[in-house]
């Protein structure tokens, strides 16, 4: 049996696995940083296109896009900053560490996209409507020229996104949907739901300036802003949601946690486990907690199996007073409590070998 000591030694260790290595957790935010990279400068590049084709020709759908990107890079940076952030190490006042912190930012992103996005697009283009100042000339080449080297570098940046988000997904044992749904991790989720709106946005634009030029009613433009506005809303709102829900506390995947319950269930020396309770801290960080109610007969029979049972009648039978055998018993109860403590020991960390995603187990003994 370990002394108390020695089995905390023991469990500070396990812990510290998770914190002590910083290179594994910025492996964890290598795919999510690659992904915010690529998006981010591709975002760059064509909001300077847009803002050009936006001087030579007074589009409001083309201002809208450029608009659309300069939000698109400025929530970007917010999520490399919640990424870095997270990873700072725990400390008393943080005792779980930074890990929501990229929620947090993604949270942000879509709060600042409403505002600043959505809010002008849709203003901007409720002004075109009533007060139209575009005109259709020769400029409209230069907007679908750009509008196209746009829709080709977006386009670039959604299918990395989404290649990153199918790996990601298989890695948690869902489909995509799933994953975009209710997924971990929330940074190559943003990157994508504004790549998606970004081609998106692209096409309404396109539509808005071809009807105008077709008809020569500017009125189609104005529109085409509005729609790029109502698309970024709506992104900002999907973003805002599912980062609420995790910040709020969101149980992790049901069938992982009934798989785990299952595999609990299994062992000799529990007989049931109740109230299971699980929240997701971060990506690829779960807290697990439930009542276990064990089989104390198989804790003894455990027990008994490390000692020498002759010792132990020998020691039973040199008992002579009230006081002996008090001790005797007392002595036995705490070395089967030992035992008992050494079982949950093993149970927390067969739960974190078989689920890494775990990091923090709480067994309540019944």
């Amino acid at each position: 049996i370990l002394s108390k000591e020695e089995k905390t030694i023991s469990r500070k260790k396990a812990d510290s696995q998770w914190y002590a290595n910083e290179l594994h957790k910025q492996n964890q935010l290598k795919s999510s940083l690659k992904v915010v990279g690529v998006s981010i400068t591709t975002n760059i590049i064509v909001g300077i296109g847009k803002f050009c084709s936006y001087i030579y020709t007074g589009s409001a759908s083309m201002l809208s896009e450029a608009i659309h990107s300069v939000i698109d890079t400025m929530n970007q940076l917010f999520l490399v900053f919640g990424m870095l952030y997270s990873l700072k190490r725990p400390h008393l006042d943080h005792p779980y560490g930074f890990d929501k912190a990229r929620y947090v930012y993604a949270l942000i992103s879509g709060v600042s996209i409403f505002e600043m996005g959505a809010v002008f697009t849709i203003k901007h283009g409720f002004n075109e409507l009533y007060h139209p100042t575009f005109t259709m000339d020769h400029s409209i080449g230069i907007a679908y020229t750009v509008l196209v080297f746009s829709a080709l570098v977006e386009g670039y940046s959604l299918y990395y996104a989404i290649r990153q988000a199918r790996l990601q997904s298989r890695l948690e044992g869902l489909t995509l949907l799933q994953y975009v749904l209710k997924g971990d991790e929330p940074n190559t989720v943003a990157v994508l739901a504004e790549d998606i709106a970004a081609v998106s946005g692209i096409f309404i634009a396109g539509a808005g300036l071809g009807l105008s030029a077709i008809t020569g009613n500017p009125i189609y433009d104005a529109l085409g802003s509005i729609g790029v506005g109502t698309l970024l809303g709506s992104m900002a709102i999907f973003i805002v949601i599912r980062n609420k829900d995790v910040l709020i506390g969101r149980s992790m995947n049901h069938v992982k946690q009934n798989a785990i319950v299952d595999m609990l269930e299994r062992q000799r020396s529990v007989l049931a486990v109740n109230d299971v309770k699980t929240m997701v801290e971060g990506p690829s960080y779960v807290r697990f907690k439930a009542e276990v109610f064990f089989n104390t007969d198989e804790i003894t029979s455990k027990y008994l199996n490390t000692i020498d049972r002759t010792i132990l009648l020998k020691e039973l039978r040199e008992i002579q007073t009230d006081k002996e055998l008090t001790e005797f018993l007392m002595r036995q109860s705490s070395l089967i409590v030992d035992t008992l403590a050494l079982e949950v020991d093993r149970l927390e960390l067969l739960i974190k070998r078989r689920y890494p995603e775990i990091r923090h187990v709480d067994l309540e003994i019944l």
